[in-house]
């Protein structure tokens, strides 16, 4: 693996509408940053909100609490219209 002074860079290719560049471009020039450092920064964010969003959940002690309570309690009943729409069948089993 490439420590820090040895960064490895690998070249991307990508296809963009005219509308979309223009827009990413504008934000870019914002930024001050270029087009390559401005989409590289948006594709690491997203790709990490993604694996956040997989594979976190953060709570406050209170909320662990509450978490737990919640998920240990009897199940309620469902109202009569759940139960029934539960018991159908699915349209192309019918």
């Amino acid at each position: 693996m490439a420590t820090p002074a040895q960064k490895k860079e690998t070249p991307v290719s990508m296809r963009l509408r005219d509308d979309d560049l223009a827009i990413i471009d504008r934000g870019a020039e914002l930024l001050g940053l270029s087009r390559t450092e401005f989409m590289r920064r948006a594709a690491v964010h997203e790709a990490q909100t993604a694996i956040l969003n997989e594979t976190v959940i953060r709570l406050s002690p209170g909320a662990f609490d509450d978490f737990l309570q919640v998920i240990g309690a009897t199940p309620a009943v469902p109202p009569a219209k759940v139960k029934e729409r539960l018991q159908r069948k699915t349209p192309w089993k019918q």
